[in-house]
């Protein structure tokens, strides 16, 4: 096989079948089964063993000669609709061996209904231009199918036994972090972190959603002044160029360009919303083309949030003094804030209180969506995130305390629980963020010397299943070990999982993302410091990948989206210029978007819309969900600041061949390539014969093609015509060779396996009797 890439198969416990069954008649996108071929069946013919291998068995007889087909149960098929014993007819194929006609058109399996996949075979690949009416990149796409069931660990099919189920099957990509800038606007300073979200209609279907190209949302400054008269900017990638949407610098009202945005649709209408905050601490929102929507009276406005906190399909604005009604910006209810100004207590949304309403969390409190108070803990803190970290079902609450200038550098987890007196438990306290290391590398009397910890990130950094917790304080970027931190016989410095030195001596309170680029398992981290962005093993904290990336910090982070609409992840981060910082004495400022320069990370979703985003918060699309599904009861979340790839993105085929002689009528070699892994192999796959081992020099015979679509667990038998075989064929003494995928040029498609991809066995044809 030509793969050169690490590939893997991967099993687990057994699945189910989520295809309608033979007598349904279910509609749904997934794709409907019409009826069942026999699974061990190939192309029309059954085979019964014998010396000489398996003889075909055409079944009945076909009237007339099938010139453009196969002849399967007395009726001529062509070759593409050939499903075991039986032949699928109109616009379905064969999948796991049913006809099956394929679901909606998908781009990634998040747009199938549950236990089901994108097939790509069945749709257009991706391209530059195409329908694009605005240009960019067309996006491959597929229809949806129905999964087959998985095996249980370690069991593999057998040729020639009925196939109830196929292994796990996925292809991991090179590992791989070599990322290069794949687009850079650099008019202006930027030091916040940007936001991705679909502004409008780039494929010209007059829908704004997921396939069109995401805008990058951001607010730059000039000089020094990243506390007033921001420019709210626009920007996208078309035709592989950025196109600067629209710029706004309003003169009343002016955009505070160092705090955070949020995006998605707030008022009801087609289309998605821009929220900023002003300099006079108010909340303004634009409509999708940068014009005014509403500007709200003075409350504290850092980190916006966008979320239904009552569930009645209307949007409200959650920031650090208020809840602001979404379509109007009036204010909802007022938060009390402790310690009025931008040091003051961040705000997130959550389900705490499992009552089916979202609330107002803080570090240390929990409003009700009412504004009533459920408690207040009265620990310090600045920013808050919530996971569940013992996996019983319930929230714990991450508070990271750091007053700029004043410090601490602190830890704190607790839940909030109404049956306790005080209604809350803390579950660990004051955790030094600096571990071991000195305050004295960042200088005396600096934010970074004195306090330090941003915005805490919270993924299974180590892959054992319970969240973990990652922050940058000034010195250093740390991960705590989740399952240590509630574990109440852990001393707190044995609370680490790693942490590494960093430079933010600045502000000391920077975020940072994560994200499994190529689809491994294992997390990998995304913080910038004042010098440099680094990409980061998650569960060891060694260094991946490391680029100059000069800022002066707030609270700004890197993160991962996929913003040209490729079907690949990016990582996007601002930068700055304006202080003395220098990389080696580089500078760089603006909006930088990096993606690996061998196209090996994997896909993700193409939105990232506020500081506070946990993916269940926002719809790829930019549309709230009513009742926001709690972020830690989803299976393959419990996180915060991370992004995922689709469920099914990395299935892959699995071919297996098997070799045989054609002993009835002129001699021939017969291959039977099947796959066995979860998604389709287009037609064209190269199928080599040699007599003897091709790694021993072997003697190529011919060289013939697959040709149609092998879908899981379907064959196709694939002939080598072979009228004047050698003594040492026809008599045994040398085995016949068969190699699937032999000597093919390049492909997009990758097996998860390639140790399975030849065979060999005896040309000899028994004698009758």
């Amino acid at each position: 096989a030509t793969d050169t890439a690490t590939a893997t198969a991967t099993e687990s416990a057994s699945g189910t079948d989520t295809g309608t069954s033979a007598s349904g008649t279910d509609s749904d996108s997934a794709g409907t089964t019409t009826t069942t071929g026999t699974a061990s069946d190939s192309v029309g013919t059954t085979a019964s063993e014998s010396d000489s291998g398996p003889v075909p068995d055409m079944g009945p007889a076909c009237e007339e000669t099938c010139e453009d087909g196969v002849c399967v149960g007395g009726v001529c098929c062509s070759q593409d609709q050939v499903c075991g014993d039986i032949c699928c007819e109109g616009d379905a194929v064969c999948s796991f061996l049913q006809c099956v006609i394929p679901g909606a058109t998908c781009i990634d399996a998040s747009e199938c209904p549950e236990g089901s996949y994108c097939e790509y075979t069945l749709g257009e690949p991706g391209s530059m231009g195409g329908d694009m009416c605005e240009g960019g990149y067309m996006p491959a796409t597929g229809k949806c199918l129905p999964s087959p069931p998985e095996c249980e660990e370690g069991v593999i099919p057998e040729e020639g036994e009925e196939i109830t189920c196929l292994p796990a099957c996925e292809y991991i990509p090179e590992n791989s972090f070599n990322p290069e800038l794949k687009y850079h606007w650099n008019k202006a300073s930027v030091m916040m972190p940007p936001i991705v979200v679909q502004l409008d209609d780039d494929n010209c279907d007059e829908v704004v959603d997921e396939r069109d190209i995401p805008e990058i949302v951001f607010m730059s400054f000039a000089g020094g002044a990243y506390n007033t008269n921001g420019t709210l900017y626009a920007i996208s990638i078309v035709g592989g160029e950025i196109v600067e949407k629209f710029a706004i610098n309003p003169q009343t009202d002016r955009l505070w360009a160092g705090r955070a945005l949020a995006a998605g649709n707030i008022d009801g209408q087609p289309g998605n919303e821009i929220v900023a905050c002003t300099d006079t601490n108010k909340v303004r929102a634009f409509n999708a083309d940068g014009s005014d929507l509403w500007i709200s009276g003075a409350v504290l406005c850092d980190m916006p949030s966008i979320a239904d906190f009552d569930g009645d399909g209307e949007v409200e604005v959650l920031v650090q003094g208020a809840l602001l009604d979404g379509k109007t910006g009036a204010t909802k209810v007022p938060i009390p804030v402790v310690g009025p100004s931008w040091w003051s207590e961040k705000t997130i949304a959550a389900d705490v209180d499992a009552d089916g309403l979202l609330d107002v969390v803080t570090p240390t409190r929990i409003f009700n969506s009412a504004g009533g108070l459920l408690v207040d803990t009265k620990l310090g803190g600045t920013f808050p995130a919530v996971a569940d970290f013992d996996l019983d079902g319930k929230p714990e609450i991450v508070a990271i305390y750091n007053v700029h200038g004043q410090g601490p550098h602190h830890l704190h987890i607790w839940r909030y629980d109404p049956n306790l007196p005080n209604k809350f438990e803390v579950i660990r306290a004051n955790v030094d963020i600096n571990g071991a290391l000195p305050p004295s590398l960042c200088a005396p009397g600096s934010a970074g010397n004195i306090g330090g910890g941003g915005p805490p990130t919270i993924a299974d950094f180590n892959g054992d299943g319970v969240p973990d917790v990652g922050v940058a304080g000034g010195i250093g970027y740390a991960v705590f070990d989740g399952s240590k931190l509630v574990d109440p016989n852990v001393a707190n410095l044995d609370t680490f999982l790693w942490i590494k030195q960093t430079q933010d001596c600045s502000s000391a309170f920077t975020g940072s993302s994560v994200f499994d680029f190529n689809g491994d398992g294992q997390d990998e981290v995304v913080y910038a410091d004042e010098i440099y962005m680094r990409i980061y093993n998650g569960s060891t904290g060694d260094v991946l990948a490391q680029v100059c990336n000069t800022s002066g910090t707030l609270h700004e982070y890197p993160l991962v989206a996929d913003v040209d609409n490729d079907g690949q992840a990016d990582i996007v981060v601002a930068s700055n210029d304006y202080s003395g910082l220098n990389c080696g004495g580089v500078k760089t400022r603006g909006i930088r978007v990096f993606g690996d320069a061998n196209d090996q990370w994997v896909r993700t979703r193409r939105i990232w819309n506020q500081h506070a985003y946990h993916v269940t918060n926002i719809n790829e699309d930019g549309s709230v969900p009513a009742m926001e599904q709690p972020n830690w009861s989803v299976p393959g979340l419990n996180n915060f600041r991370q992004n995922v790839q689709p469920e099914g993105e990395l299935s892959a085929p699995d071919l297996v061949v098997r070799v045989f002689p054609r002993c009835v009528g002129d001699y021939g070699l017969v291959a039977r390539v099947r796959n066995l892994g979860q998604a389709a192999v287009p037609a064209g796959v190269v199928v080599g014969f040699y007599e003897g081992d091709p790694q021993m020099g072997g003697v190529l015979l011919g060289q013939e093609v697959t040709t149609k679509d092998l879908y899981p667990a379907e064959a196709e038998d694939v002939i080598l015509d072979l009228p004047n075989p050698s003594d040492a064929i026809k008599d045994g003494l040398v085995d016949v060779y068969v190699v699937a995928d032999d000597g093919m040029p390049d492909h997009p498609w990758h097996e998860c396996r390639t140790d399975n991809n030849s065979d060999h066995a005896t040309g000899k044809c028994a004698l009758p009797g």
